[in-house]
């Protein structure tokens, strides 16, 4: 009669317990649904601002690229080396820019469509689409810069064959 006592008593105290972990499971389950949510927010959000910042830095780099080759074609016009080869060189050159800024464009378009959709299915902070505004204007004012970038290396080269 002990044993079959002292069974009853192990049987209700486990099914006791496994009661107990059963409520406190639900509390960790809405908190990690909290977590998780808050998670898929930063994530979004890292994701918009990682691209518009990759973007920039796509845009600087091909200014830069594009400003030192403009001086390396004024360098040769202001030393009197001018040759038919070298400025098919700086032609050539001069139209990979062109080629390398247009398909950026073009990632700018697929890139503003993916963060446009990122703002509207995640609820971001007026300071967070503060910031993806800004980034919007600087890609803007980069393009820009770019485009005169490649105007004027278009002039320098002009006058480097004005010279041949």
């Amino acid at each position: 009669m002990k044993k079959v006592l002292l069974l009853i008593v192990a049987i209700v105290s486990v099914l006791q317990a496994s009661a107990q972990d059963s409520h406190s499971v639900t509390i960790p389950i809405d908190s990690l649904t909290l977590r998780l949510d808050r998670l898929q927010h930063d994530y979004d959000y890292m994701y918009c601002d990682f691209e518009l910042h990759k973007l920039m830095s796509d845009f600087t780099v091909l200014s830069h690229s594009i400003d030192n080759s403009s001086n390396g074609v004024l360098i040769n016009v202001y030393h009197s080396r001018y040759n038919r080869v070298l400025y098919n060189a700086y032609l050539d050159n001069y139209n990979a820019d062109c080629e390398n800024f247009d398909s950026l464009k073009e990632k700018v378009e697929s890139v503003k469509g993916a963060v446009l959709v990122k703002i509207a299915v995640s609820d971001f902070s007026d300071l967070e689409l503060n910031v993806l505004s800004i980034s919007f204007d600087l890609i803007e004012r980069s393009i820009t810069k770019v485009e005169r970038a490649l105007d004027y290396y278009k002039t320098c080269i002009d006058a480097y064959r004005s010279k041949i």
